[in-house]
């Protein structure tokens, strides 16, 4: 699978970067992009009359809760050193709970430990995660250059996937690291990229992640006008999240108004 993958993965990115460069449409940091936004401010305001369920899961876990948890996988680990299925979910176990004590050192070695076993695998769904824990964690290590070449693997998995919710997150992550290298507009192609795909999934709190971004980066730029009229989409979508609520919370008390009969028993 080696060479194959590799082999995949160079014409990938030769097409990737002639996209990028002939993509004119993202890159256009000019007052262009104002005529379109007002032309769908109309239809943007329309969402404040739908509904749509925002599922939002905050995990919590203290710092002596991780420590204990990677005591217990490392016990696990020296256990099932010969289960090999076993020992690959350990490892990204392990590498997750030291990326989250921000102990990137650690967590780069457990993720390559869990890379060595998965790329000898044929499949591309683990490999495509293990690129992107790489790429992660090597961002917040500094090294742009590893971190970048770790998510454009990821990304291309994920396209031969047809991953859009993977390939998301990866033009997200290559965004991310273009601002943190001060070249926004790399940074508003691939978060324009990211907001077209949650736009097709109908993500619209990634989209309004997206925007934010675009805004930022334009702002950036100087391109005030273009940075106002992306966080104007920011703004209605937080509108509409507070008009949903608004009314989960008066339903909630209709439905805690109503009586309630007491048990009939026969």
């Amino acid at each position: 699978m080696g060479s194959s993958l590799c082999s995949r993965l160079r014409k990938w990115r030769k097409n990737f970067l002639a996209k990028k460069t002939d993509d004119k449409e993202t890159l256009n940091v000019n007052g262009d992009v104002v005529d379109r936004e007002e032309s769908s401010k109309e239809n943007l305001r329309e969402i404040l009359k739908e509904e749509d369920v925002e599922e939002i899961r905050v995990a919590s876990q203290t710092k002596e809760d991780l420590r204990e948890l990677i005591e217990d996988l490392k016990q696990q680990l020296a256990k099932h050193r010969c289960n090999k299925p076993e020992k690959e979910k350990l490892l990204l176990e392990l590498g997750h709970a030291h990326y989250k004590l921000c102990k990137f050192p650690s967590a780069k070695d457990y993720y390559e430990q869990y890379f060595s076993l998965v790329k000898r695998q044929r499949s591309l769904i683990h490999l495509q995660r293990a690129y992107c824990n790489l790429g992660c964690v090597y961002r917040r290590l500094g090294d742009f250059e590893k971190a970048t070449e770790y998510f454009e693997k990821g990304l291309a998995i994920a396209e031969e996937l047809q991953n859009k919710s993977c390939q998301a997150r990866m033009y997200n992550n290559l965004g991310n690291i273009s601002e943190m290298q001060q070249d926004f507009e790399g940074a508003i192609y691939y978060q324009s990229q990211r907001r077209k795909i949650a736009e097709s999934l109908k993500d619209g709190n990634s989209v309004s992640k997206a925007n934010a971004s675009i805004a930022n980066a334009y702002h950036c730029l100087g391109n005030l006008r273009a940075s106002i009229a992306y966080y104007e989409r920011v703004v209605l979508w937080l509108r509409r999240k507070l008009v949903y609520q608004e009314r989960q919370r008066s339903r909630l008390d209709l439905v805690s108004q109503l009586p309630i009969e007491d048990e009939q028993w026969v």
